[in-house]
């Protein structure tokens, strides 16, 4: 597929999404980028944690020319930094947005609805049909609520999984009362340190998940406890008990950062003396609040259902199974999705055969299995991965540059290769 001039809508200004904006920017194309919050919104979600991977692999050299070429007394983090999420969006993410390549490409504020074609509905399928020649038509709402629209020939959704947390109940289904409470359940990153003091100090915390994100919340509280021993931890795992506890050790891990997180928190699972109390094979069965207070009483049950159940009472729930796809926004379209990831289909199926294997150790796939069942609608980042948290940020530049090798019709277009940085 070659357009001349395409005009590219770009859904979320996150890392990829500000990326796919700065590479079709680089290459004249028209660019809109739409945001429902603001630059890094999600990743300020969790700006208090440290990424894995270091600097170095969360930026590419286009972006760090734009942003030296905008400011040449931009400091840039040293590339073995180990940046929170806050510091990176601070540090490189709001400099980039402000370059003059993409200010005035960004819109803020403004939530994408709906998206379909112009003047062929989702049940107009054939080639009689011609698709790819219908525009894009998106429906936009600002914070105000005022909608509008805007087309687009082009359309990136990368809008990533975080807004979309997994429930907690057997199976994957919402506990008995989750959807009625889960207001007050906390299913993201916490700020759990105790500076300023902690809500979690001196209370019953249960954490739900065998995941790095539950890893870091247990982390965390552990070390509250330390300062006040009235602190309490509870942690189910679905799964049965590991070798090594609830997290696998990665042979040979590159990421140091994760074989620490990755230790600890095993530790604090199988060692005795430990303020963790550790209930692997467990899933939630109800939450409910207890009877006048506002904390929940939780019903536990593992693989024999009533047998295996256990009734426990805590002060706040931390949900960290993980996160899954917003598929709504395309709805209208004829975007076909693998039924096991719920990411876009090409890219699922050659994920799912390297299922088992570590982020580090995943091979770029071809550039045809970027593409979707839609023309010229294309979904990267996390949320390309749909539940497979295998995701990295590296994989995400490579996936940026195939699809404009397709967009532009150059399959050996490689921006990254052309742009030479002193600095690096």
């Amino acid at each position: 597929m070659s357009l001349d001039s395409p005009t590219i809508a770009i859904l979320g200004a996150g890392p990829i999404g500000l990326e796919s904006a700065l590479y079709g920017r680089f290459l004249g194309y028209d660019v809109h980028v739409y945001e429902r919050e603001e630059i890094g919104f999600h990743v300020l979600q969790w700006g208090h944690v440290e990424w894995f991977t270091p600097f170095g692999m969360n930026h590419s050299p286009l972006a760090y020319a734009a942003i030296e070429a905008q400011d040449a007394d931009w400091e840039s983090p040293s590339e073995d930094a180990q940046l929170t999420g806050r510091e990176y969006v601070e540090q490189f993410l709001r400099p980039l947005a402000e370059t003059d390549l993409l200010a005035e490409s960004l819109h803020l504020q403004t939530e994408v609805i709906s998206i379909g074609r112009a003047d062929v509905t989702k049940g107009n399928f054939g080639e009689a049909w011609d698709r790819g020649n219908s525009p894009f038509r998106l429906l936009l709402r600002d914070k105000q609520g005022r909608e509008s629209v805007a087309d687009a020939d082009i359309v990136i959704d990368a809008t990533g999984v975080y807004g979309q947390p997994r429930y907690l109940g057997r199976g994957g289904l919402p506990a008995i009362g989750e959807r009625q409470l889960a207001h007050a359940i906390d299913y993201r990153l916490p700020q759990v340190s105790n500076d300023p003091p902690s809500k979690f100090a001196g209370c019953k915390t249960l954490v739900v998940g065998g995941g790095y994100s539950a890893a870091t919340s247990i982390i965390a509280l552990a070390k509250l406890a330390e300062f006040d021993p009235e602190t309490r931890i509870t942690w189910v795992v679905r799964n049965p008990k590991g070798e090594d506890g609830p997290l696998k050790n990665i042979p040979h891990d590159p990421l140091i950062h994760r074989v620490a997180l990755t230790d600890a928190a095993n530790r604090l699972a199988v060692e005795e003396g430990n303020r963790v109390q550790y209930l692997p094979g467990k899933s939630v069965e109800e939450i409910c609040l207890a009877e006048n207070s506002a904390s929940f009483e939780v019903i536990l049950c593992g693989r024999n259902a009533e047998e295996d159940a256990t009734s426990i009472s805590c002060d706040f729930i931390l949900g960290h199974t993980g996160f899954r796809p917003d598929c709504t926004l395309f709805d209208e379209l004829q975007v076909q999705l693998c039924y096991v990831t719920e990411g876009p289909t090409r890219l699922a199926s050659h994920l799912l055969q390297e299922q088992g294997g570590d982020c580090m150790n995943q091979k770029i796939p071809p550039a045809d299995l970027l593409t979707t069942s839609e023309p010229n609608f294309y979904i990267l980042g996390n949320k390309s991965y749909g539940r497979d948290a295998n995701f990295l940020l590296s994989l995400g530049f490579e996936q940026i540059r195939l699809v404009y090798s397709q967009i532009s019709g150059d399959a050996e277009l490689n921006l990254y290769q052309s742009i030479q940085i002193d600095a690096i």
